[in-house]
């Protein structure tokens, strides 16, 4: 997560749970996958505020949580007391572990180099440990980056180009499954503006000009009686280390 991301999720941590109704419901759904109980210590990591640590605290006491965002991490402190709360940056070495369980929800699109995060989280799992995860694929948005490339913060990937990182950073995917969601708003500018009131933005080498011709052109293409839509795609994906 660069600098930029991570500053616009720390200034809009107080308004970030009004509108992640998206990350709301991929949340609920990766929690299909956890058991009803979790045995030995558990850490999440890019735990915002909070959002998927709901569902973990209900099932274990040795739940660790950090996130790179200081006001995050404030703010789903107070909401979870009797979780471990850190700051701390999910890409980077972890000071603690080994952990039997491994969580994130809506972090690995934004990691930098996912494939050395990848390896760090391996080596700080215990043997025969488990990594229930999911994050945002290509799909997301994709309507609105067609027209404005330069828009995207990061390289999205699919699915397949994941499991490969997966795999690769020495997981072993026992199962994963992905899974479209649809928003609509009165226009193109609503849209981002629901984007940016969690925290993303827009690089500021777009511009204003080209930003304004960027919307007219998506409410010209996809709007219609209805507004516009807009598109998110989630994966979610359980893998395991070996014992």
């Amino acid at each position: 997560m660069t600098s930029a991301v991570l500053t616009g999720f720390n200034q809009n941590a107080a308004q970030y749970d009004i509108h992640a109704d998206v990350q709301r419901e991929v949340a609920a759904w990766l929690a299909e996958w956890l058991p009803a109980k979790l045995d030995g210590a558990a850490l999440e990591l890019g735990a915002g505020t909070g959002i998927f640590t709901r569902h973990l605290a209900a099932r274990t006491a040795r739940l660790e949580a950090s996130d790179a965002a200081p006001e995050m991490v404030r703010i789903g402190a107070a909401a979870f007391p009797a979780v471990q709360w850190s700051i701390a940056d999910a890409a980077t070495t972890l000071a603690g572990g080994p952990y039997r369980w491994i969580f994130n929800c809506s972090l690995a699109q934004w990691l930098p180099a996912p494939d050395r995060a990848f390896r760090e989280w391996r080596r700080a799992a215990a043997p025969g440990a488990r990594l229930v995860a999911g994050w945002f694929i290509r799909g997301t948005l994709e309507n609105f980056f067609q027209i404005c490339p330069e828009a995207t913060p990061f390289a999205w990937r699919d699915a397949k180009d994941w499991m490969e990182l997966l795999e690769q950073s020495g997981w072993r995917v026992t199962r994963w499954e992905t899974r479209r969601l649809i928003r609509r708003h009165p226009d193109a500018t609503a849209m981002l503006r629901a984007v940016h009131n969690l925290g993303a933005t827009v690089p500021r080498r777009l511009g204003i000009a080209h930003l304004r011709r960027v919307l007219r052109t998506f409410d010209q293409l996809h709007g219609d009686k209805n507004g516009v839509r807009s598109t998110f795609a989630f994966l979610r994906v359980e893998a395991e280390t070996d014992h």
